[in-house]
C-alpha cells in the first residue's frame, strides 16, 4: 500500500511540471488532485518562513496552514521535538520598540551561534509604547506576552510568527500575573491572575477567546502565591516554586513548597519539596522548577557552595523524587565563570538575582548569568558551552532578557 502510495504521488507530482508553463489555473488544478493530509505532511516539513509564504499559493493552501486543526498540531509537534531556540528582549531599547532575537538554529553546530532580529509590524501595539516600559514576561506555545511596567493593568499577547496581537485589561487591582498559559483540553491560551486584599487570595482565568475574566470558585481558601517565574508545565498542570503564605508570612512554606494548578479542573493545590527543611524564605528563592523528558525538577541552588542540586520526580502520583545530579558551579575544569562568583560575592549577597536556570531540553541545562551571557551545561557529560549574544553599543548581551521559545502557528484569540 505504501508502495502504491509513492508511485501514485510520483506520478503526480511529475505531471505537475508542465502544468507550470501552462499558468496559475493549471498548477491549483494539480495541486487540487493531492489529498489534504498529504499536502499537510509536505508543508509541516517546511522551515517557517517558507511556509508563510506558501500561505499565498492558493485559497486552500491558506485555509489549510491557517485553520487546519491537524495541521496547527502537527506543526507545533514537529517544533516541540527539536530544540527550543532562545528569544532575548533588549532591555535598554523596550521605550524605542521592541528589539527581539532568536538564538539557537544552530545551537549544535560548533561554530558561532546564529541570531536572528524578529520582524515586528510597526503598526503593532508593543512598538508604539513610547512613554511605557513592556517587558517580555512570558513564553508559551510560541506566545509572548508583555506587560506594562508602570499601569500594571495592560497585557499585550503577541505571536511573532503570525503577527497575531491581542491586549488584555483588567482591573483586578492589587494582585499578580501569574501565567500564561495553553490548555491542552480546550486547545485555548489563558492567563491566571491571583488578586491580593490583606490576608485573602482569589484568583481569576482570562480566556483568549471569550475576551473575559472569570473568577476560580476552588481558591476560595487558597492563600498561596507563586513566585512568578514560568510554570513547568507537567501532566496537565502548572507547577512553581511557592513564594509566601498570606496568613503565616514568618514561616518558610516548605510544606507547600511547590504550587499546583490542575488546568483541567482549575483547581489549586501544594506539595512539599524534596529535599531538607529550610530554615529561611530566603533559600526558596533560589529553587526552580523545570521539566526534563516529560518529568518535574526540582532545582536547587546553594548559595553557600554555588552547588545546583536537581531532583527529578519519577512517579508523579506518588511523589517519588529522586536526586539526580550535582553541579559545581565554581569547577574551573568545567565552567568559565568560576572566579565570577568569587568576585561578585564580596559585592552582593543577592547572587541569587543573578543567576536564572531556564530550561533542560535534549541532556542539557540553559543558565543565564547577569553580566555574563547565556551558557549550555551537558548534565550527562559535564560539558559547557557559552552562546554569544546579539552585540550592542554598551557591551555583549548585558542587558538582555532571555527566554526558551518555541516557534508555533496557534492563534491566540
Amino acid at each position: 500500500m505504501a508502495l502504491e502510495c509513492f508511485t501514485w504521488t510520483t506520478e503526480l507530482l511529475g505531471s505537475l511540471f508542465p502544468a507550470i508553463w501552462k499558468g496559475e489555473e493549471e498548477i491549483t488544478e494539480t495541486f487540487e488532485r493531492l489529498p489534504d493530509c498529504l499536502i499537510i505532511d509536505i508543508l509541516s516539513r517546511l522551515p517557517t518562513y517558507s511556509l508563510l509564504r506558501c500561505r499565498w499559493v492558493c485559497r486552500h493552501w491558506r485555509a489549510l496552514v491557517s485553520s487546519h486543526d491537524y495541521f496547527i498540531t502537527l506543526y507545533d509537534d514537529l517544533s516541540r521535538a527539536s530544540r527550543p531556540l532562545i528569544l532575548l528582549q533588549d532591555y535598554l531599547t523596550i521605550k524605542h520598540g521592541q528589539d527581539l532575537y532568536v538564538v539557537g538554529e544552530n545551537l549544535n553546530n560548533k561554530k558561532k551561534v546564529a541570531f536572528k532580529q524578529l520582524y515586528l509590524r510597526p503598526e503593532l501595539m508593543i512598538n508604539k509604547y513610547w512613554d511605557h516600559q513592556l517587558v517580555l514576561t512570558y513564553s508559551c506555545q510560541g506566545v509572548l506576552l508583555f506587560g506594562d511596567l508602570k499601569w500594571q493593568s495592560t497585557y499585550y499577547a503577541f505571536n511573532p510568527i503570525t503577527q497575531e496581537e491581542v491586549a488584555v485589561q483588567h482591573t483586578l487591582h492589587p494582585g499578580y500575573l501569574c501565567a500564561l498559559y495553553f490548555c491542552p483540553y480546550t486547545r485555548q491560551f489563558r492567563l491566571l491572575y491571583a488578586q491580593v486584599r490583606g490576608s485573602c487570595c482569589q484568583y481569576f482565568v482570562y480566556i483568549f477567546r471569550k475576551w473575559t475574566w472569570r473568577k476560580i470558585r476552588s481558591s476560595s481558601s487558597f492563600n498561596f502565591l507563586s513566585s512568578g517565574d514560568t510554570p513547568a508545565v507537567v501532566s496537565g498542570a502548572l507547577h512553581w516554586i511557592m513564594d509566601h503564605d498570606l496568613e503565616k508570612k514568618d514561616i518558610p512554606p516548605c510544606a507547600n513548597g511547590i504550587m499546583v494548578f490542575r488546568m483541567d479542573k482549575e483547581e489549586l493545590s501544594t506539595i512539599p519539596h524534596p529535599g531538607s527543611m529550610c530554615n529561611s524564605k530566603r533559600r526558596h528563592r533560589t529553587m526552580t522548577l523545570l521539566v526534563k523528558d516529560d518529568s518535574l525538577c526540582f532545582c536547587n541552588l546553594l548559595i553557600s557552595n554555588y552547588v545546583v542540586d536537581i531532583w527529578i520526580l519519577k512517579v508523579y502520583e506518588m511523589r517519588i523524587w529522586i536526586k539526580r545530579y550535582n553541579i559545581d558551579l565554581c569547577d574551573e575544569r568545567i565552567f568559565p565563570f568560576s572566579l565570577y562568583f568569587m568576585e561578585i560575592s564580596s559585592l552582593t549577597s543577592d547572587i541569587c538575582g543573578r543567576i536564572k536556570l531556564l530550561n533542560i531540553q535534549e541532556g542539557e541545562l540553559l543558565l543565564h548569568l547577569l553580566g555574563q551571557g547565556l551558557f549550555l551545561y551537558n548534565l550527562d557529560h559535564r560539558t559547557v558551552k557559552r552562546i554569544e549574544l546579539p552585540p550592542r553599543q554598551s557591551g555583549w548581551g548585558l542587558w538582555y532578557t532571555p527566554m526558551p521559545y518555541m516557534k508555533s502557528f496557534l492563534a491566540i484569540a
